[in-house]
């Protein structure tokens, strides 16, 4: 019977540890659905940005809560899915590279600029 009280005294302290470690909270949002909501932000800053100032401001904010809404997401939820991606380094050159391909099938012009060369 001690053996037992000893072992569950000696166990106890790293169960206690073990409840208090924080627990890693992982992202819902697949990373392609990131990247289509973060090409079409640019897209909608882009379509902005020609504006005066005081146009612009107030324009982007509905375009941006039309891309919301379109990807059925709230600021919130796309800030927290941004900051959980955040410190993977990788996994952000990855989801960058995916919406500089979304960027390109929606812009034709683009696609022939990378197909030309210099000038000869």
């Amino acid at each position: 019977m001690n053996k037992q009280i000893a072992l569950v005294l000696r166990l106890l302290p790293w169960f206690f540890l073990a409840a208090c470690q924080p627990k890693t909270e992982q992202p819902v949002l697949s990373d392609e659905k990131i990247a289509r909501v973060m090409a079409d932000l640019y897209l909608a800053d882009g379509a902005a940005n020609g504006l005066p100032s005081y146009q612009r401001d107030s324009l982007a904010q509905k375009y941006y809560a039309q891309v919301m809404e379109l990807h059925g997401l709230t600021k919130a939820a796309y800030e927290k899915e941004l900051r959980l991606r955040a410190s993977d380094l990788t996994r952000m050159q990855g989801i960058l590279k995916q919406v500089e391909e979304l960027l390109k099938k929606k812009d034709p012009k683009q696609e022939k600029k990378e197909g030309e060369g210099p000038p000869k």
